[in-house]
């Protein structure tokens, strides 16, 4: 009889951390959209604190889960039909690693610079989460690409990938 497998297995722990910087980090990229907008009419110096607080806690779990993914990458890319699909997915993770890292260093400049270069700091920092909430819902599609087709984790193609060629 075969053994039910432990939940606890080395691949698994990337899905489990991955969708916690996926949702900070959307509602930062639409914060940066919002808030030099309504800023000024809705309490301005609490939306960019929750922006720099949904940046910070989600670049902080972005890289766990980037961590993680590495973790899986070893494991996965023996067991999906097209492991082309898994570079351009890890590709794309450092693509909005590095785009939501940029955006931090930019509003950590813009807050021990506040007299010089503070609003083109901020408008950089905006610019670079609002790119990034983009690059992560990419991200996002190659890695269900990666569950839902590839056999990472639900569809389990047939043994000889015929259904790729």
């Amino acid at each position: 009889m075969a053994e039910v497998p432990s939940m606890w297995r080395t691949e698994l722990w990337h899905p489990l951390s991955v969708h916690l910087p996926v949702a900070l980090l959307t509602v930062a990229g639409l914060l940066a959209l919002v808030t030099p907008t309504l800023g000024r009419y809705v309490g301005g110096k609490g939306l960019k604190f929750s922006y720099s607080l949904l940046l910070w806690l989600g670049l902080a779990t972005f890289w766990v889960a980037f961590y993680t993914g590495q973790m899986a990458y070893s494991i996965e890319v023996r067991r999906i039909c097209d492991p082309g699909v898994l570079k351009e997915h890890l590709r794309w993770a450092y693509i909005a690693g590095a785009i939501f890292s940029s955006a931090a260093v930019f509003d950590l400049a813009q807050v021990l610079l506040k007299r010089r270069l503070h609003l083109i700091l901020l408008g950089a920092s905006y610019l670079c989460s609002f790119v990034g909430a983009f690059s992560l819902g990419y991200l996002g599609h190659l890695g269900a690409k990666l569950v839902y087709q590839q056999g990472a984790a639900v569809h389990q193609p047939s043994d000889d990938c015929a259904e790729f060629e």
